[in-house]
């Protein structure tokens, strides 16, 4: 936001949308610029590849970035690796990049003019990452590309039900939206689809139209399960794109029925080091143009991204699962082809009045001195906040995360924090961000 998140929860409705449009003019050029273009016309020519031109080019790309590691950033230039023998370089976790992230930037480029990210992901592990504006043209490149296997246009009209907190968690009633004209997107808050929320969503897609719906899984599912069971039929987008969260099957179901038009999904990640995309014949596809996926022999994901020179990741375990499939998809587009990818369940926190609120990983994107971090909901009132500290943490670490948390869940629910040394695995190893004995 253009103004401080406390300032622009107190704003009128019509203040805080003269924000959301100020702000999309100011990244409009910074995100689709004469980069983004070129990026498109390459992506597109890259799909129409056949799979030993993909594999070439990539094992091209991997040996330049390689080389440029070695040679301009911090951590891989003590190693002194060779760009011939890429499984000699060290497999990276998220603490290792999470406790030193300076070490990964690299030396041509000035921290000021990069663009800093933050994300917690599946493990909770707070993580900085630092993209340049350049890279990020080519990023909104290959998201449209994807949008384009849909039948969607550039710049069609969307509805975004995501983390956009454009309203206060404690706001009542509708609107729960703000409407970014410069965009033509529909920003829609995740963190209100109570009854009242639905309905008030249901009555303004019918007015807005979107031509496709972008959102979380758990959150689409939400609406598509209200559609259902309200047997409303005349939201009818061209797409749905799911993305951030593990799409598991009853909820592709539920969607496809609700909105009557097949889901994608898509994969990725802040580090940018893996895309994985669904086509329209069902395929999960790997985009080699993107990054080098290995998949380990215990099915965890290590990935390289070859495209953001400002923070290159080589070898990066991101913490989810994947299963590769052999042969081509149907769809006539030579990427490699992955049967699943698996991780990022996360169960919904329940909140006293009625709201299911999914992917809380944004608590802790700003929490600097949390080595990982877990919600539990033992009772609906409820919240404990489970948290593994780092030295330096403080009262005001505490405050920011309360901040956050109250954000999205509201004033109806106690929040709690339960500090431990760890925080348990189950059987298989997985790490479980919300634990709920309400499901």
């Amino acid at each position: 936001m253009i103004l401080g998140k406390p300032l622009y929860d107190k704003l009128p409705v019509w203040t805080q949308s003269l924000a959301v449009n100020l702000m999309s003019v100011k990244t409009y050029y910074g995100k689709y610029g004469r980069i983004f273009h070129d990026a498109s016309a390459r992506l597109t020519i890259n799909e129409r590849k056949d799979r030993g031109q993909l594999l070439d080019e990539q094992e091209r790309q991997l040996f330049g970035l390689l080389e440029y590691a070695r040679r301009h950033v911090p951590y891989y230039r003590q190693l002194g690796c060779s760009p011939n023998r890429f499984r000699d370089w060290p497999i990276l976790d998220k603490q290792s990049v999470a406790s030193k992230p300076d070490e990964f930037v690299s030396d041509q480029f000035a921290s000021r003019g990069l663009m800093v990210l933050r994300t917690s992901g599946t493990t909770g592990t707070p993580l900085r990452v630092w993209v340049s504006r350049v890279y990020h043209q080519t990023e909104m490149a290959f998201r449209w590309r994807h949008k384009a296997w849909g039948g969607v246009p550039f710049l069609s009209r969307s509805a975004y039900v995501s983390g956009h907190s454009v309203v206060p968690a404690s706001q009542l009633g509708p609107p729960f939206w703000r409407l970014d004209h410069v965009e033509k997107r529909l920003l829609c808050s995740s963190y209100h689809l109570s009854p009242t929320g639905l309905r008030a969503y249901i009555d303004e897609f019918r007015r807005f139209v979107p031509v496709f719906i972008h959102g979380y899984p758990s959150s689409l599912y939400v609406l598509a399960q209200y559609m259902l069971e309200h047997q409303i039929q005349d939201i009818r987008p061209r797409a749905v794109f799911a993305a951030s969260e593990t799409l598991l099957d009853f909820q592709r179901a539920a969607i496809q029925e609700a909105f009557g038009t097949r889901v994608f999904n898509w994969y990725g990640n802040t580090e940018m080091t893996c895309n994985i995309v669904e086509c329209e014949a069902g395929g999960l596809h790997y985009r080699t143009d993107y990054g080098v996926l290995e998949i380990l022999d215990d099915g965890a994901m290590v990935c390289t991204g070859l495209n953001n020179l400002a923070m290159p990741l080589i070898r990066y375990r991101v913490g989810d699962v994947a299963v590769s499939r052999e042969g081509l998809c149907a769809c006539g587009r030579a990427f490699p082809l992955l049967e699943k990818v698996e991780g990022r369940m996360e169960d919904y926190v329940m909140t006293p009045d009625g709201r299911r609120v999914g992917r809380l990983d944004h608590l802790f994107k700003d929490a600097h001195h949390v080595r990982e971090a877990q919600l539990e909901q033992r009772q609906i009132d409820e919240l404990i906040i489970r948290i593994v500290k780092l030295d330096g943490f403080s009262p005001e670490d505490e405050r920011v995360i309360k901040a956050e948390a109250r954000q999205r869940l509201g004033d109806s629910i106690r929040i709690r924090f339960d500090y431990v040394t760890h925080i348990s695995r189950t059987s298989s190893g997985k790490f479980r961000f919300v634990l709920s004995a309400l499901a």
